[in-house]
């Protein structure tokens, strides 16, 4: 095998792992964020060693795992925060009625106190959820279409 034939069929190797990367990340989405995972270990172990336009792809594609994860996770921040706020309401009921008003969990859920902070931690986790779900599908779309038409992430064409 020639040094061009070895460089064609490295290229096409580190092309089709980048590839394999955006599906994963796609997949991400319906699969809670596991394959997001992997795609983030093969991009680290692949960036230093993958040549143009293909570096670039797996840099991209460690940021959008970043990007993607800490939406996620301040959205299971907020989410955790409307659990909390619900159990100091729920606690907050049974000082005011009673503990007796707590037997067979008979507990109305108009009582519960359902205001402003909770709404928006709940909006909040759900918003950040959405985004960060949203986040992987477009990335990963948009760097498999850069992909297919050779180009890099985040450089400029040549004129």
């Amino acid at each position: 095998m020639t040094v061009e034939g070895s460089a064609a069929r490295a290229r096409e190797t580190s092309r089709n792992l980048a590839l394999l990367n955006y599906a994963l990340l796609f997949a991400a989405f319906f699969f809670a964020g596991v394959p997001a995972l992997v795609a983030a270990v093969i991009a680290y172990t692949q960036r230093d060693s993958a040549p143009e336009p293909d570096r670039s792809h797996f840099t991209f594609q460690i940021r959008a795992f970043w990007v993607a994860f800490v939406l996620a996770l301040i959205a299971g921040f907020a989410g955790l925060a409307a659990v909390i706020h619900i159990l100091v309401s729920l606690y907050d009921l049974a000082s005011t009625l009673g503990w007796d008003g707590f037997d067979g969990m008979e507990v109305v859920v108009g009582q519960v106190a359902i205001d402003a902070t909770l709404l928006a931690l709940v909006v909040s986790a759900i918003l950040l959820t959405f985004l960060s779900g949203l986040w992987l599908i477009a990335a990963s779309i948009l760097g498999a279409i850069k992909l297919a038409s050779d180009q890099g992430i985040g450089k400029s064409r040549e004129p």
